[in-house]
């Protein structure tokens, strides 16, 4: 008996966190659960009724904002998020471009705190969006310190989102390796042509690395001449939340982000 009810609670989970990403339709969710129909259509029953999602049109199920509604309260309590979102904070007044804290995820990097810039145009990344590890500033900047999560990279698994993003595994691998040296990722237009983004990475008292905090501008106002000058304030901010959660630096490493950068143990060898 315990064993199906398990069976059902992590089916009725497998769903939700689908549904959290977009709407699906019934044959959809059979196909990812790798299940009949009829037992995805049980276990929508039973997250409408619980409220969590509705069926918009027949056999086609959607989440509701309660789910957005828990998420909120898990967030708002995180010790990450308390220490963090000040410095956030600092770091749009500093830029004068929107700022945002961002943390891995199994395939993607999720925003978790995000405030939005002075200019009237200005970037507003959502709350909870999710973006590709390869082609962000963020996403590349949590991913030269997650070896594991690109032993498995190949050619293959890159997808294109702009004639700039790195489709080559190699060249992703000397991409990281120059990030690791001088403290900061940048993303020139790589996922969206619209964009130029710029983070580092922030590490735990542990040493590992737990988000990256970066700023978005359009690509219009944010030009590569000024990657260096906004690469050292959002390296300088990395470093000082790093140490507000925890992580040693010397005196010295934290006149010099890319120095403290380099000090940074990480699970791989030089790519």
């Amino acid at each position: 008996m315990l064993k199906t009810e398990s069976w059902h609670v992590v089916r009725t989970l497998r769903v939700l966190e689908c549904l959290a990403l977009r709407p699906h339709t019934e044959v959809e969710l059979a196909r990812q659960l790798e299940v009949h129909p009829r037992t995805v259509r049980r276990l929508a029953r039973r997250l409408i009724a619980e409220g969590y999602a509705i069926e918009s049109s027949p056999r086609v199920y959607v989440a509701t904002l309660r789910i957005v509604a828990l998420a909120g309260h898990i967030v708002e309590r995180t010790d990450l998020v308390r220490t963090a979102f000040p410095y956030v904070v600092s770091l749009r007044n500093r830029t004068g471009e929107a700022a945002h804290l961002s943390v891995p995820s199994d395939n993607e990097v999720i925003h978790l705190v995000q405030e939005t810039g002075k200019s009237v145009v200005t970037v507003k990344p959502r709350l909870g969006e999710q973006v590709p590890y390869h082609c962000t500033a963020v996403g590349k900047a949590l991913l030269a310190y997650l070896s594991a999560q690109y032993e498995h990279i190949s050619d293959n698994s890159l997808q294109r989102f702009t004639e700039h993003t790195i489709v080559n595994r190699a060249d992703l691998l000397r991409e990281l390796a120059t990030i690791r040296e001088r403290g900061y990722a940048t993303d020139d237009r790589e996922y969206s042509l619209e964009l130029r983004c710029v983070a580092a990475p922030v590490f735990s008292a542990s040493g590992g690395v737990v988000a990256a905090i970066g700023i978005s501008a359009p690509s219009s106002r944010l030009l590569v001449k000024h990657f260096s000058g906004m690469g050292k304030i959002v390296a300088q901010t990395a470093l000082a939340l790093s140490g507000a959660l925890g992580f040693a630096f010397t005196a010295s490493e934290r006149d010099v982000p890319s120095r403290a950068m380099a000090q940074i143990p990480w699970a791989g060898g030089r790519a």
